[in-house]
């Protein structure tokens, strides 16, 4: 698949309110298969799964595909469902026997076809076959699915025109499986065609072998042309010996296995238990062998006849190209199987990917977060040093009047008042130390027995030389 191929924008119209086909009398309706209550409501046009199943049959050898029209709805309760009214078939595709691939080309012929439609027509999903490979969605399929038909009412239609088998494909919303099959689906056409629906859902479903005519739903009973299901041609004349080949080469095997099984070598039961084991052993994986042998056998019948019912006539050298072909399909199968592992591995490997990412986007925020918080924290942390260093850098000249802060050191004090404490202290202590020097003074001349002088008379003045007694007064007694 080409990973740059873009199909638009695929529009997504709004359900809009309408009456069920199946409680509508306009309609007869009639189910395929068994659809659940749980399944989407899928409402198929009876033309156009008759068109669908017309361009499955037209060529076997490669998938066929095309796309679904109708429109989107839901009932009166809310209920969604689907009513499928026409289909394109693809045109300028890439296909092989096991895959179906969608081109530019295919897209922009669908969008000119789509231009001579109703507006209200809306693409509501597609269709491929799978021929004689089964009803299921490939690793491509559903490469499609999720780039192209990703919407949650989308469909995906399957064919299987080889083996009759076809189903509806609905998105589930359920990461662990996200589309699943349903039980089935309901084919829907006028009232007037009832006998015409039941009787070809009928040959769809295998509840009755098909048929070249059908009675209509009126009361003339006139035949209708049953235009839905291919004439099937007349064997060729070497189709009855090549069967009757196929019956003698088992009937051969089947001898060699008795032949075996006789044991002609002539051991009876007193050969010993170990030779009856070893000839037991023997046997069976022969029997396993031819029994696988018979099973391929009847395989390449069946495959024989499918595509011999399809061919009027047979080249030469057929049998063996047939044989050849049938070989490739089996290592056709086991290659899309191991592709398909491949596939879901890979899968399994982008969405652990995913998963991973998912997480380390997480912690990359989560991470993201706390920086940013720190930042901001950071941020008023330096705002409150920053005040706090203003604040205890301030030096005023003079203590604020009323301030509580008196303390030696405090932030209202100056080197001043150390200076001026300091010179107060120093003058009281030498006035302190004068006055104590006076007092002692004078506590020395009381005990020498000299009388104080007073400080209110006139101080009499000391004489060089002896006193002079004769000139001496006397005290008064």
């Amino acid at each position: 698949m080409d990973d740059e191929i873009q199909f638009g924008e695929v529009e997504e119209a709004s359900p809009q309110t309408s009456l069920r086909p199946d409680r509508n009398k306009h309609y007869a309706v009639a189910e395929y298969g068994s659809p659940d209550d749980r399944d989407l409501p899928i409402f198929v046009d009876l033309d156009v799964l008759a068109d669908m199943e017309d361009h499955a049959l037209s060529d076997t050898s490669v998938e066929l595909g095309g796309v679904l029209l109708g429109q989107t709805c839901t009932d009166d309760a809310g209920r969604p469902f689907i009513v499928v009214t026409d289909s394109l078939r693809a045109q300028h595709y890439e296909s092989t026997k096991g895959s179906f691939t969608f081109t530019h080309d295919t897209w922009s012929a669908i969008t000119r076809e789509r231009d001579d439609f109703p507006a209200e027509l809306a693409m509501v999903g597609w269709y491929h076959t799978h021929p004689d490979w089964g009803v299921f969605l490939s690793g491509m399929d559903m490469f499609i699915c999720d780039n192209f038909f990703n919407k949650p009412l989308d469909l995906a239609y399957v064919i299987d025109p080889c083996r009759g088998d076809r189903g509806m494909f609905q998105w589930t919303g359920n990461p662990s499986q996200r589309v699943r099959r349903t039980g089935g689906f309901f084919v829907t056409a006028s009232r007037f065609r009832a006998a015409e629906l039941e009787h070809y859902v009928g040959e769809l479903s295998g509840a009755m072998p098909a048929t070249s005519t059908r009675a209509t739903a009126g009361s003339h009973g006139a035949p209708v042309v049953h235009l839905h299901q291919p004439t099937q041609p007349q064997p060729p004349a070497w189709q009855a010996p090549a069967v009757m080949g196929m019956l003698c080469l088992q009937f051969c095997l089947l001898a060699l296995i008795a032949w075996k099984m006789a044991d002609p070598r002539g051991l009876g039961w007193g050969a010993g238990a170990e030779s009856e084991l070893a000839a037991l052993k023997e046997a069976n994986a022969l029997r396993a062998d031819a029994e696988s042998k018979l099973e391929k056998a009847r395989l390449r019948t069946d495959v024989a006849d499918s595509l011999l019912q399809e061919l009027r006539g047979t080249p030469s050298g057929f049998a063996e190209r047939l044989t050849e072909k049938f070989d490739q399909t089996e290592q056709y199968k086991r290659d899309v199987t191991a592709r398909d592992s491949q596939i879901r591995a890979l899968e399994g490997d982008v969405s652990a990917q995913r998963l991973d990412r998912l997480k380390a986007e997480s912690q990359r925020d989560n991470l993201k977060i706390q920086v940013e918080d720190l930042t901001s924290k950071l941020a008023a942390a330096r705002k409150e040093n920053d005040a706090l260093i203003a604040k205890y850098e301030r030096k005023p000249l003079a203590p604020v009047a009323g301030s509580d802060e008196k303390t030696a050191g405090g932030p209202g004090f100056s080197i001043w008042w150390y200076v001026g404490g300091s010179i107060l202290a120093a003058v009281i202590l030498v006035a302190g130390v004068w006055w104590g020097g006076r007092l002692l003074s004078d506590k020395n001349e009381i005990d020498d027995g000299q009388p104080l002088a007073n400080d209110n008379e006139p101080k009499s003045s000391h004489r060089h030389g002896p006193p002079n007694d004769a000139n001496s007064t006397a005290p008064n007694s």
